[in-house]
């Protein structure tokens, strides 16, 4: 074989090795890079996975607050009602006239607290509108302070009748309908997820009807 001829084959050889070893050379940077794409689309699948969960997680949470406030201000605003019919009639027939003091004792209103004195120890309260538990807090007390001050002759018939039916009006005009209206946009906020809710009101005056 010639000189030339031989270096040329050589030549040919050198130059396939360069390409076979080039070629895998790029099978090797082929297999890593989609191993690196497989890695950074496994974690961003997870942080995608994570962002979703948490925000089911908040919405849940969300969801399971509304409602829960709901169904407390709907007992607070139904117990409250309830007390304001329970006074007014009380200081019509007993607080509001000259009765004997045995008679004001015999027929002291049995106020019913269950729902406020729950409240103490629900940290539902403590997202309650402010205005809310003060103005409840001022009822009970005038009213019960009228009403031991009438027990024992401190105030007059007429006197205590005015400041009770004034409590009364301010607590069925301003403040019931105030809890009202809250306890709705509450509804309508858990609406928006779907999620359907009992009013106590509507119950009440179904267990009314015959």
């Amino acid at each position: 074989m010639e000189p030339g001829s031989q270096s040329a084959q050589e030549g040919v050889k050198r130059s396939v090795l360069k390409i076979a070893k080039l070629d895998e050379e790029i099978k090797k940077a082929s297999y890593w890079v989609g191993q690196i794409f497989m890695v950074i689309a496994t974690i961003l699948g997870v942080f995608l996975a994570a962002q979703v969960g948490l925000r089911q997680a908040i919405i849940f949470d969300d969801i399971a607050s509304k409602e829960s406030n709901y169904y407390l201000r709907q007992s607070l605003y139904q117990e409250v009602s309830d007390n304001v019919d329970l006074l007014r009639t009380y200081n019509d027939e007993f607080l509001g006239r000259n009765v004997p003091k045995q008679t004001l004792l015999a027929n002291h209103p049995k106020i019913s607290y269950y729902v406020w004195e729950t409240m103490k120890f629900s940290p539902l309260t403590l997202e309650t509108p402010s205005h809310f538990l003060s103005e409840t807090r001022a009822f009970y007390d005038l009213a019960e302070d009228l009403i031991a001050k009438r027990e024992a002759g401190i105030l007059g018939a007429s006197f205590v009748k005015k400041l009770m039916i004034e409590k009364l009006d301010h607590i069925e005009h301003v403040v019931l309908p105030l809890i009202n209206a809250n306890t709705e946009k509450l509804a309508g906020e858990l609406a928006e997820y779907n999620v359907t809710v009992e009013s106590v009101q509507r119950e009440g005056a179904d267990a009314d009807m015959p």
